[in-house]
């Protein structure tokens, strides 16, 4: 049996496999896996999501090639199916990823952890929705990037877990990062901006932007783009902050932007 030698091409994948016990496995990684820390002094540097470095991933000999069907492209599947077994994945929502959890720990014999992991995001969600139940819905809008301003929709991860909470997405279009004007979001009446830590580093100068261009927009919040789009480990910490939120406690998820 071939030994186990893994490359990541999603970031939170390798968090994940990290958490799991396996990262003497992992061998390379994108320059985007940035957590935990040390993993890039570990594992080789491939490239990015979207350009990894084929000849260089061929040259490590993995065994596994882990991958997303949005994050990835299929190209690159396809040839890199060619040199090891790929797993992917592609999670829509939080509730999907503790059968991946199971089927990548099964996959790598750690399927202990994998389970227990598994299990307190089930607990988690389970207790998120018992807590959101019967309240109010909360309408928001979630800022991806800015020049032009664009939005995670309701066809997103992002989304589901905000759903998870009480929030309902004005954007329900069936794209699912559209462009967007904020004269049409303004018709919609949201309750609340969210302006994403990631992919556009949001800062106070896009929040003055905004309110030049929108002067009645509602509260606009801070949100940790990580924690509401990495899945595997970070999923739960992410349903652990939006209970937090929820019972106006302290958390490092949601925070409004002050523009004065």
């Amino acid at each position: 049996m071939k030994k186990v030698r893994i490359v990541s091409l999603v970031p939170s994948l390798s968090e994940l496999v990290w958490d799991l016990g396996l990262g003497d496995k992992l061998v390379g990684c994108t320059n985007f896996c940035i957590a935990p820390r040390e993993l890039q002094k570990k594992a080789k540097i491939v490239g990015g999501t979207k350009d990894p470095d084929l000849a260089l991933i061929t040259d490590l000999n993995p065994s596994h090639i882990l991958v997303n069907e949005e994050e990835n492209r299929l190209e690159d599947a396809l040839k890199l199916k060619e040199l090891a077994k790929v797993v992917e994945t592609f999670p829509r929502s939080a509730e999907d990823v503790p059968q991946m959890i199971q089927q990548i720990s099964i996959e790598f014999g750690v399927a202990e952890k994998g389970q227990l992991l598994a299990d307190k995001i089930k607990a988690a969600i389970s207790e998120l929705k018992k807590m959101s139940a019967g309240k109010e819905k909360i309408k928001f809008a979630y800022f991806i990037w800015n020049r032009p301003w664009m939005l995670a929709s309701s066809d997103t991860y992002i989304s589901r877990m905000l759903a998870l909470a009480g929030f309902e997405n004005i954007a329900d279009g069936s794209e699912r990062y559209p462009q967007v004007k904020l004269e049409d979001l303004e018709k919609k009446n949201p309750n609340i901006l969210f302006f994403s830590s990631e992919p556009w580093p949001f800062r106070k100068r896009d929040g003055m932007q905004l309110r030049d261009e929108w002067p009645s927009h509602p509260p606009i919040h801070l949100i940790d783009g990580k924690l509401m789009s990495w899945y595997g480990s970070t999923t739960l910490e992410a349903l652990t902050q939006l209970k937090s939120y929820l019972r106006d406690q302290e958390n490092h998820l949601i925070n409004p932007m002050e523009l004065r």
